[in-house]
């Protein structure tokens, strides 16, 4: 030990360097950097738990000798102390620990003025020592703390705290401590000593609880809290009387928390006396304490204790207390403020404590509130009521459980709540009741019935939301309780016995419908369960539960309610499963069949919910009246019938607001009178449907007329007869009195009537037996509907009559009958119909009447006999004008009325849908009675005037029509001796057809090509191909469909032009002159496109001959340019733009020339010029040519010279090669040029990849030069000009070569290069002057790779550009060569020749860029193969050598190439050739790896490691020195900041690995160093530190290179201390790091061989780096270094 010096404190040093580093940590603790400032605090903690005497003596020095320290510092020196104290105390020396003791508490009472903290930091040294060494604390805190003195606020704060941490080392001393401080209360005088004697004596008392609590494990067992008592009171006078009068909220805050511990300690007497003062005085506090919570949870520990053992002291309190309190329940805290929520709790425990011993008196109190509705904030007060309510149910169990009775009594109140709030709180009361057992008793049904009740609530009107965030909407509310009901019925297993078979009386009521689906989900649970384990109570006994439905009308009720299986929240599969359960109970006979047939119906439910297009509600009926029927076979008993039906009856008055139900129950009804033979039961019922039904609903009437026709196919007769009385009394308006004033029925209501029966003359007649309709339709049933048919003028009556004519005709058709029935009344039935469609309003659609009408029609066009021509005339014209004509999506309509079959509730679409789609039923069916040439024609005929109609919907309709009878022609064609053979309007059809195929309008457009395409097929029927023949032209159509989406002009050219194909091929001779008449006539059509697509038809129907022009052809050219910009129907520009093709096939150059010589980029006019030269296959190859010998004769671009040689010249583009290059672009887009581009492969892939270099980063050329110097003045474009040349977008050059190039590669089917350079980023390459050569060079690689056969000519075609004088093609030359090279040179070794020649004569060139890619190239030999490799390899190695000194390289790329290529050289060529230049190479690249930049940083590390091939045979001992000298280098590159040089350091470890002498290391560099794995760098840096220092034990012991790394650890100590003056901070931090694991490993008895004195003066100066990461880094470090 180093004794020190006199005067100075005493360090217990370790004589060695961690010494010196700890004081270092010390001096440096305070770093402006929080994280340095952090990390330097955890390695001297790490430092102070391995040793801890000196780091702690080191510590206490550092702050003896720095008085003047800043506080800052202080405060991070005294926190360090503190940490090591918590974790080191068991083992300090007892000398060690007084000077701590002595030094915190002389840093924590130094200053007088309070500096929170430095003073806290000592305090907390003080508090973390007293916790072993507590005497000596109290000690030397008694010295800071003499009676009769004011002691420093922070010696007060350190007793309580030490209290707190040290229970049983305090209290002893407490008595002594209270002694000495309680007379200081008096003293007094600031607010901030008041607060901590009052928190000092806060955790005292906390400490005497904790300490009284746990007393069987403290030291003196004999402790009791009444032995503080009298000190405590004392305290507790003042606390109480004087300071809690206090203005400073915070010593309020302080008294009040210790006075809540107070409490417990206080004597029996004292506190029963002091209880009224207390209790007001906490009380009082509310009103002054912003924060609430600390009063309220010192008034909950005060309750606490007077209520203990369930004393009864706090009663004269009780009534003060409860009124108090509750208002503060009631007041809702803020979810969003923590203590707002602790208070509300506390506040609620508060009632928990009171009714341990007033359990009566609390509910007592708690019901008067429930009843006090009447006052202000009602609303709040019994939330919160309730609220405590609940909190007592779950809290208070054992002292409410004689209370429940009066709980459940109490609540009834609560049942006729009408707010919602309110409500859902309740709603929670119950269910901790059900919980607790509470709804076994009397009343708890109510509860139950409560919940229910909150089911059945509707939707909140529509509206503004109230602004209240808490507001509860009743959707909130019902949903709720669905859940509470559902959650007590399942979770909740004593409430079977309260729901049981309870919740079964809940099902008749008409007003727990709504919640019908929630009742039947609970009662199923229950019925189920209870059937499935045979329960006791299972069975019904209905005589003593005389409230449960009996099983007929429970039966019925479950029937009707799941004919709408979704409504009421999808209650269909709940009703479905309640009546499987409960069928025992109902009627033993359909057990069998309903758990047969139940499951069915419940999986046709959950199929439709998993696809909703499935769900039919007709068919679902259809399901469940079936189920209906044929339970009634089963049980077969015709009285069991009659109770049911009567039951059923009975219950129509429960849907009278529920008209979808009653419907359905109708439909149940007509069931049940159809299977019953009671003729009373049958009678008494119809008048029952007729008496309850409501005429103004539809809805409604469609059940009570299905009802009646039901039974009318078993008592036809009767239902007849029943109709007839209703004609007669209801149907007839009385009236009674002076002139009739007094009426008994009105009109309207006679109406309404009179709808239901003529709806039910209908259904009569549907479901009439077959036998019997025939003799009753004329002489009973239409001889009663007659009367009814003219002068209709309410709309219900109309709509009805016209169903029940649908129904009439469905019923006779053959059919339906099985025979044929000629209805002589037809005639009068359709003129009926035409009447009420001719009356519709024609300016807007009002109602659904047309389409019923039309669909009544076409019911009865089917009747025999045919119609005849005149009358077909006049129905086809009414029916076509009143739908084509009306408004688009049907007009504006009138809102619908009650009694007009809710036509207001249907959309306008979607009754101008369902019109269409009536009209078009009616014409199919018109058809199909003459399915001929003339009757197609006599019902076209009709839609002819409106095909060519201005207004785009009505030409939808009636193509919409067109297309259905098309179709339907088709379909029913059929051939017989007396059938047409030839169809005559063949050519007519197609050529009305043909404008619209280009019509404006998309769906105008597909549905005519679907059209042309039905009539095509129906001319192949007549040239007598069969039905399933498939003609592929006819079939192609449809591709047509598809591609006529766009309203692209070129499309729909394009379309037309493939449609006109088809219609030359198929219009029929005899039908060509008719079809060219229309067609003709097509082009006058309104609409343009119509116009034009009748044109391009036309024109390829009729071919023209063009003559030639020998002087004119510029002036030709360029007149044809201007008429093209003015022409506005695309396709007479076609018919222009062929007749520039015409004079190219006379004057290619001449027009190639004048067309060049346009201004750029090309207007849409001249690109399609050159397209359709293009497409002349005469003409391209020709054109080609020339294109490409302007692109090599004229230089692509003009240069600028500048001063500066490091700048870039700027380039501009020139204007001839520049049009030549876009007018190639534009050709290689027509598909027609797909030979000539082959077979010119290799001259097109040259030149323009050579264009594509030269043009990269050069500017357009000037606008001005763009049209050539005879380019004549353009005139002025028109206003609506396509052609115009104006405000054209720049083209860039490169950018345009490259569409270009892409067009070629695409016309050349060359996949595999547009793949290739889609997927590396080649034509972004290529756009970058820096990057475009990589561009280049995945061209070359995807040519070699996919296009072999083309390689040598291409190669041929580039060889003249080596010598250009242009460098950008020259470097695209040399790119494309060395990339060929890497490609083998697709195994052409005397291309290899060439290539490499090429390279080495290139090496010398001007342009570093070229030097560089030569440089590459001949590295990229290594690819070619071994004989290759050794061919070249001395003059590939001399020039890779020559690359690495290359003088002009500033940016190291040539370098960066050399090293690269000597990676790929070395790898293929052997030891020999290399040995007399190994070391020589090593030491060429070393220097490379600190360079700046980091590609070649990276690619010098994977040279390195592929020398390794070479360090293993004859120079392997000097490789080996080589490896040792740059393992260092290697190691801390491997957490580089770039990811290659990461990369290429782990690849060059692994290869180093087996050369290292070490099995373990290799492994490591092996398992870890995976090129793509993510290294913990700082994990395996210590892992890699222990293994170099373990003893080497390789496998092969007799290799004289097993290297004992322990030798070299102070090299490569020495070494990383080399690069802690690096430029690279991370590689700082990494030597660093290294030197702290490989010296924290190093064993003891090696630490001699290490220069610590140095490398600690190294670390310790990396302190002061200006890097946090460094000094973070260093002191990681050191502390590592405790044993030095």
């Amino acid at each position: 030990m180093i004794m020190p010096v006199a005067g100075e404190p005493e360090v217990r040093t370790t004589g060695g360097q961690v010494d010196v580093i700890t004081m270092a940590l010390i001096d440096a603790a305070y770093d402006k950097n929080e994280n340095v400032r952090d990390l330097i605090g955890t390695s001297l903690y790490d430092l102070g738990r391995k040793q801890p005497v000196m780091v702690l003596s080191s510590l206490h020095s550092y702050l003896i000798r720095h008085a003047k320290l800043a506080q800052g510092h202080r405060v991070v020196l005294l926190s360090t102390i503190e940490k090591i104290v918590k974790d080191t105390i068991d083992d300090m020396p007892q000398a060690l620990a007084r000077e701590l003791i002595d030094l915190s508490l002389d840093e924590m009472t130094r200053s007088k003025e309070i500096v929170p903290d430095w003073q806290t930091a000592a305090s907390n040294v003080v508090v973390a020592m007293g916790t072993r060494f507590c005497n000596e604390v109290m000690e030397g805190l008694h010295q800071k703390f003499q009676p009769g003195v004011m002691p420093h606020f922070f010696v007060v704060q350190t007793l309580g705290s030490l209290a707190s941490a040290n229970v049983y080392g305090m209290v002893p001393f407490l008595t002594a401590v209270l002694g000495t401080m309680l007379p200081m209360l008096g003293m007094a005088k600031h607010d901030n000593m008041k607060w901590v004697f009052a928190h000092a004596i806060g955790k005292f008392s906390e400490a005497i609880l904790d300490y009284v609590a746990n007393i069987d494990k403290a030291p003196d067992p004999t402790v009791k809290k009444e032995v503080f008592s009298g000190e405590i009171y004392s305290a507790y006078e003042t606390f109480f009387k004087v300071w809690l009068q206090s203005k400073e909220p915070k010593l309020r805050l302080a008294v009040v928390e210790a006075v809540g511990h107070m409490s417990h300690i206080l004597s029996r007497d004292k506190l029963e006396e002091q209880l009224t003062m207390l209790v007001q005085g906490i009380l009082g506090l509310y009103k002054k304490q912003p924060e609430p919570f600390y009063v309220t949870q010192s008034l909950c520990m005060i309750l606490d204790a007077a209520t203990v053992e369930e004393s009864t002291i706090l009663e004269p309190q009780l009534d003060m207390l409860l009124n108090s309190l509750h208002p503060g329940v009631c007041a809702q805290p803020d979810f969003n403020n923590a203590m707002s929520v602790k208070n509300h709790n506390e506040l609620l425990r508060c009632f928990t404590v009171i009714a341990r011993s007033f359990s009566d008196r609390t509910i007592g109190f708690l019901m008067q509130k429930l009843e006090s509705g009447g006052l202000v904030n009602s609303e709040k007060n019994r939330i919160g009521t309730l609220e405590i309510i609940k909190h007592l149910i779950n809290s208070a169990g054992p002292y409410m459980e004689d209370k429940k009775p009066l709980v459940v009594s109490g609540l009834q109140a609560i049942l006729t709540e009408n707010n919602n709030k309110v409500k859902r709180m309740f709603s929670q009361v119950i269910i901790a009741m059900a919980h607790h057992e509470y709804l076994e008793l009397e009343g708890g049904t109510l509860m139950v019935e409560f919940i229910v009740r909150q089911c059945t609530l509707p939707n909140s009107p529509p509206g503004k939301r109230s602004p209240d965030p808490d507001f509860v909407t009743n959707e909130m509310l019902r949903s709720m309780c669905e859940n509470v009901l559902q959650l007590v019925t399942t979770t909740i297993e004593c409430m079977e016995r309260v729901l049981w078979p309870y919740i079964l009386e809940l099902l008749g009521p008409p007003q727990y419908t709504p919640a019908f689906g929630s009742i039947a989900r609970c009662a199923a649970h229950l019925a189920n369960k209870k059937r499935e384990a045979n329960d006791e109570d299972y069975m019904l006994d209905y005589e003593i539960s005389v409230n449960i439905p009996k099983p007929p009308a429970m039966i019925s009720r479950l029937v009707v309610m799941a004919g709408q299986p979704h409504a009421g929240g999808g209650r269909g599969q709940h009703i479905l499963l309640l009546m499987k359960g409960l069928s025992p109970n109902l009627n033993p006979d359909l057990v069998d069949l309903w758990d047969a047939v139940i499951p069915k119906l419940i999986q046709f439910l959950e199929d439709c919910d998993e696809d909703e297009e499935k769900w039919s509600q007709k068919t679902w009926e259809d399901l469940m009246l079936k189920m209906l029927s044929k339970s009634m076979e089963v049980v077969n008993d015709d009285d069991w019938m009659v109770e049911f039906g009567t039951e059923m009856g009975k219950q129509i008055p429960l849907y009278n607001n529920h008209p979808e139900e009653k419907n359905f129950l109708y439909k149940c009804l007509g069931v049940i009178m159809r299977s019953c033979s009671n003729k009373q039961f049958v009678q008494q019922h119809l008048d029952l449907l007729f008496s309850t039904v409501k005429h103004t609903s539809q809805v409604e009437r469609e059940g009570c007329a299905i009802g009646v026709g039901y039974c009318a196919s078993s008592h036809l007769d009767t239902v007849i007869a029943k109709l007839e009385d209703v004609a007669k009394k209801d149907m007839v308006r009385k009236s009674t009195g002076f002139m009739g004033l007094l009426k008994d029925k009105s009109e309207v209501d006679v109406e309404r009537v009179k709808s239901t029966v003529m709806l039910c003359h209908g259904y009569l007649t549907f479901y009439a037996p077959i036998t019997l309709v025939t003799s009753r339709i004329e002489s009973s049933i239409l001889r009663s509907m007659n009367p009814h048919f003219s002068n209709v003028k309410d709309p219900s009556v109309k709509q009805n009559l016209i169903r029940a004519v649908e129904l009439i005709g469905k019923a006779l058709h053959p059919s339906h009958l099985n025979a044929v029935f000629e209805f002589s009344r037809r005639g009068e039935l359709i003129t009926h119909m035409q009447e009420y469609i001719k009356v519709e309003s024609m300016s807007a659609l009002h109602s659904e009447t047309r389409a019923l009408a039309m669909n009544a029609c076409s019911t009865l066009v089917q009747l025999d006999p045919k119609m005849n021509e005149a009358d077909t005339f006049d129905l086809i014209k009414v029916t076509t004008d009143s739908v084509y004509g009306l408004p688009a999506h049907g007009g504006v309509g009138g809102k619908g009325k009650e009694d007009s079959g809710g036509e207001g509730d249907k959309g306008l679409q979607v009754m101008m849908q369902e019109a269409l789609d009536s009209l078009n039923s009616l014409l199919k069916e018109i058809l199909k009675k003459s399915v001929t040439p003339d009757g197609l024609q006599e019902i076209f005929k009709h839609l002819e005037p409106w095909m060519v109609s201005a207004q785009d919907h009505e030409r939808e309709r009636v193509m919409h029509t067109a297309l259905e009878i098309f179709n339907c022609y088709l379909e029913h064609l059929e051939f017989g001796p007396l059938s047409p053979t030839v169809f005559s309007n063949h050519g007519t059809l197609l050529g009305r057809l043909t404008p619209r195929c280009t019509d404006p309008s998309l769906t105008v457009r597909q549905m005519a090509i679907d059209c042309v395409q039905v009539v095509l097929k129906i001319g192949l029927r007549y040239e007598g191909q069969p039905v399933d023949y498939k003609d592929q032209m006819v079939e192609a159509l449809t591709t047509l469909k598809e591609r006529v989406v766009k309203d692209d002009p070129q499309v729909l050219f394009s379309v037309v032009s493939d449609l006109a194909k088809v219609l030359v091929k198929k219009v029929l001779t005899d039908q060509l002159l008719p079809f060219l008449d229309l067609v003709l006539q097509g082009l006058i059509d309104v609409h343009p496109h119509a116009s034009s697509g009748a044109c391009v038809v036309l024109n390829s129907m009729v071919k023209t001959r063009g003559s030639s022009l020998h002087q004119q052809v510029r002036d030709v050219i360029d007149a044809l340019h201007v008429k093209l910009g003015e022409i506005t129907v695309e396709q007479t520009k076609k018919g222009t733009l062929r007749t520039v093709r015409t004079m190219a096939t006379h004057h290619l150059v001449g027009v190639a020339n004048a067309l060049l010589n346009k201004p750029l980029p090309f207007d849409e006019n001249l690109v399609e010029c050159w397209k359709i030269l293009a497409a002349e296959p005469q003409l391209t190859a020709n054109l080609i040519d020339h294109l490409l010998e302007i692109m090599a004769r004229h230089v692509p671009y003009e240069e600028k010279a500048v001063k500066d040689r490091k700048q870039r010249p700027p380039r501009t583009a020139t204007a001839l090669p520049m049009a030549a290059s876009c007018a190639l672009a534009e050709i290689l887009q027509v598909p027609e040029t797909e030979e000539v581009v082959i077979s010119n492969y290799h001259r097109l892939f040259s030149a323009v990849m050579v264009r594509v270099g030269a043009t990269t980063g050069v500017k357009p050329p000037p606008k001005e030069s763009q049209a050539g110097s005879e380019q004549k003045p353009a005139p002025k474009p028109k206003k609506k000009d396509a052609g115009a040349v104006s405000q054209k977008k720049e083209l860039d050059p490169c950018g345009q070569a490259i569409e270009t190039l892409q067009g070629f590669l695409t016309r050349s089917k060359s996949e595999g290069i547009l793949e290739l350079m889609e997927e590396e980023g080649g034509w972004e390459l290529l756009k970058d002057v820096d990057k475009f050569q990589d561009g280049i060079m995945l061209l070359a690689r995807g040519l070699a790779t996919t296009n072999v056969q083309h390689v040598a000519q291409v190669v041929a075609c580039l060889n003249s550009f080596l010598s250009s004088l242009l460098e950008p093609q020259r470097v695209v030359v040399v790119a494309f060569f060395a990339e060929l090279i890497n490609q083998k040179c697709v195994n052409d070794l005397m291309l290899v020749e060439l290539l490499v020649n090429s390279m080495l004569g290139r090496l010398v060139d001007e342009s570093h860029i070229v030097r560089m890619l030569c440089i590459r190239g001949l590295g990229n030999i290594a690819s070619v193969g071994d004989g290759q490799v050794h061919k070249y390899s001395t003059t590939v190695l001399s020039a890779m050598m020559a690359g690495m000194d290359d003088k002009e390289d500033p940016e190291d790329d040539i370098t960066l190439e050399a090293m690269a290529g000597l990676s790929k050289i070395l790898a293929e060529i052997d030891e020999g050739n290399v040995r007399a230049i190994l070391i020589n190479i090593t030491l060429r690249i070393r220097p490379c790896f600190e360079k700046e930049k980091s590609s070649v940083r990276a690619e010098a590390f994977k040279l390195f490691g592929n020398l390794s091939r070479f360090g293993d045979g004859p120079s392997k001992a000097p490789f080996l020195e080589q490896i040792h000298t740059n393992f260092i280098s290697l190691l801390l590159h491997l957490n580089d900041e770039d990811d290659e040089v990461k990369k290429g350091c782990k690849s060059a470890l692994r290869q180093l690995g087996p050369l290292i002498g070490s099995d373990v290391i290799n492994d490591m560099f092996q398992k870890h160093l995976l090129e793509e794995a993510n290294l913990h760098y700082g994990e395996f840096m210590n892992n890699l530190a222990k293994a170099l220092l373990q003893k080497n034990s390789r496998r092969d012991d007799d290799d004289p290179y097993i290297t004992d790394f322990s030798d070299k650890i102070n090299f490569y100590v020495m070494g990383c201390v080399s690069f802690f003056k690096s430029t690279w901070e991370t590689v700082k931090g990494n030597a660093a790091m290294f030197i702290g694991f490989l010296l924290g490993n190093l064993p003891q008895d090696k630490h001699m061989a290490i220069s610590k004195e140095h490398v600690c003066g190294a670390l310790m100066q990396l302190l002061k780096d200006p890097s946090p990461h460094v000094r973070i880094r260093a002191a990681e470090a050191m502390s590592l270094l405790h044993e030095y």
